[in-house]
């Protein structure tokens, strides 16, 4: 008999594991819908005069720069916590907050793409897409985010085996 507890420590990070994917295959599959359905796109470094040209990058940067505060302000307090479920718990939390921070401007670069034609906002995304695959949950990066003490280690490693 399967433990599918939803509050274990290998159901949390499967769960993690599959929203992080989730969140990087709908900006791969909206990316490339549009760059289907979208007429005469080029990149235009020309239209200096378009508000998307100056928005969408800090909007972009923005966005990871947030996520990355966040992610980091709240993990002192993750840490803090008593115990490895408490723990992973709130951290799938922050970690899809993080890459939802991410995920949200490379989705609004891809709608700029298809409303102005030009891949310039595409590639805004794509960079950031790159940025989330990057991020990808991995146990030793959980491990060591959440600085687990002796006995939550082995509790980790036991329940991830």
């Amino acid at each position: 008999m399967t433990n599918t507890n939803p509050h274990n420590p290998k159901q949390i990070i499967k769960t993690l594991t599959i929203l992080h994917y989730a969140y990087c295959l709908a900006v791969i599959v909206f990316g490339t819908t549009a760059l289907f359905i979208t007429d005469n796109a080029s990149i235009n470094f020309s239209n200096t005069d378009e508000t998307f040209f100056y928005l969408i990058p800090i909007f972009a940067i923005g966005g990871v720069l947030s996520s990355n505060y966040i992610f980091r302000n709240s993990l002192k307090s993750i840490q803090q916590k008593s115990t490895l479920i408490e723990k992973l718990t709130h951290y799938q939390s922050v970690r899809i907050i993080r890459i939802a921070l991410i995920e949200a401007p490379a989705l609004l670069g891809i709608v700029i793409f298809m409303i102005t034609s030009n891949q310039f906002y595409l590639i805004i995304s794509a960079v950031l897409l790159a940025y989330m695959v990057l991020l990808r949950p991995t146990l030793p990066v959980i491990k060591t985010d959440l600085q687990l003490i002796p006995e939550q280690e082995r509790e980790f490693r036991e329940a991830t085996k």
